[in-house]
């Protein structure tokens, strides 16, 4: 076996600002292994967030050259193992299965993540032969991993469980700027939201909470993202179990999101549109409280990101959040879609500021000792060594 290991990455870096674009180029700018050389496909297809998830020319043309680059990539370097993204919408699957496929012809050893908490039920609502698919597809990766021990679940019987594997997100202290601002010694209160702009991500709960909460305290909301309103692409990002509740009032929930977003001076609202992840960690350093109570979660970048400058957070148990958050310790936990417990849990952050402090500091280390890059990068390397190893050993 060769002393240094190729493997490739063919992930999509920034633009657009998202979770994974952003999770992934601190992959890539912060490898440092001299055991395994990394060598960068970039696979972003789309140029804004909104157009994410739609089935048109303009992507099917655009995946086309970027399956070319990593076509050629794999021949040219002969990498020993790929690493790639799974999707949970059909489209997109679609096209990870030809990158598997493409990877695996070419003799490389296939490893993916899966970024998000809906796969379960991306594969249940499909048809018996789509299901026989998916499976097949599966069976050819040889690691799947998923961002906290609780999202294993998504992947029982579709994968062996000794092929599952934890990887969670890390960030890089270097790029964290220290956070000046002081809790209630500055006025109004400032709460931050970064994410789609959607009602998956809980933004009409949060819209109407903070209308409640302008009645009572100076206070301000901070918006920084993309909206999402198209049916299709906005149903994606949620389970199948709220999908049916979209599709039945996404008229009422798409017209009052935009009114709140129209109104938004009257609000005391920044809308601060795409930011870029010097610009969003510059704007946490500046708030107080960072909101965000989604349908759905994998491991939320941003969460760990105000986390990591020093914020108490907000959020919904879902994904990797109710694990990486303890309730009362390093912020509080909210059930999806309840706006009066939003409101209550918010307005009890707002009248203790000491806490609020307290938290934010104790953010701060949890991050440093749990969730650097640093300390993310060498499991995905061990588990590239480990793939390699075994491929080589059943020859």
């Amino acid at each position: 076996m060769d002393k240094v290991i190729r493997l490739l990455a063919a992930v999509p870096t920034p633009p657009p600002y998202a979770g994974p674009e952003i999770g992934m180029e601190l992959l890539i700018r912060n490898w440092k292994s001299e055991q395994v050389r990394l060598i960068h496909v970039r696979t972003t297809i789309r140029r804004s967030n909104a157009e994410k998830g739609r089935l048109d020319w303009r992507g099917i043309w655009a995946f086309i050259r970027v399956w070319w680059q990593y076509w050629w990539a794999l021949w040219r370097w002969r990498p020993r193992a790929v690493f790639l993204l799974l999707s949970s919408s059909w489209v997109g699957f679609l096209r990870d299965s030809v990158m598997i496929v493409s990877a695996r012809i070419a003799g490389s050893q296939v490893l993916i993540q899966y970024r998000g908490g809906n796969f379960q039920s991306f594969y249940q609502c499909q048809s018996r032969w789509r299901q026989w698919f998916i499976e097949k597809i599966l069976g050819l990766v040889q690691r799947v991993f998923v961002q906290s021990k609780g999202l294993q679940w998504q992947f029982a019987h579709l994968v062996p469980w000794g092929r599952l594997r934890v990887l969670p997100n890390g960030i890089s202290l270097a790029e964290i700027p220290e956070r000046r601002r002081k809790v209630a010694e500055q006025m109004p209160y400032r709460l931050l939201f970064v994410g789609h702009i959607a009602f998956a991500k809980g933004f009409r709960e949060l819209a109407r909470a903070y209308q409640q909460l302008c009645m009572e305290f100076p206070v301000e909301l901070w918006v920084i993202g993309t909206r999402i309103s198209h049916p299709q692409v906005a149903r994606s990002f949620l389970p199948a179990e709220w999908q049916r509740y979209y599709d039945e009032h996404s008229v009422e929930i798409e017209a009052e999101i935009d009114q709140f977003l129209r109104e938004a001076c009257r609000h005391n609202v920044r809308l601060l549109g795409i930011v870029s992840p010097a610009g969003v960690h510059k704007y946490m350093a500046e708030a107080d409280v960072f909101v965000l109570p989604s349908y759905s979660e994998g491991f939320s970048m941003a969460v760990l990101e105000a986390m990591a400058v020093g914020l108490p957070v907000v959020v919904t148990r879902v994904g990797a959040l109710g694990e990486v958050i303890v309730d009362g310790v390093h912020g509080r936990l909210v059930p999806v879609g309840d706006e009066g417990c939003l409101v209550k849990v918010l307005r009890e952050c707002l009248q203790h500021p000491e806490w609020l402090r307290e938290v934010g500091e104790r953010n701060q280390q949890y991050v440093a000792d749990n969730y650097t890059v640093d300390r993310i990068l060498p499991w995905l390397e061990s588990e590239v060594q480990a793939v390699v190893y075994e491929a080589a050993t059943r020859r």
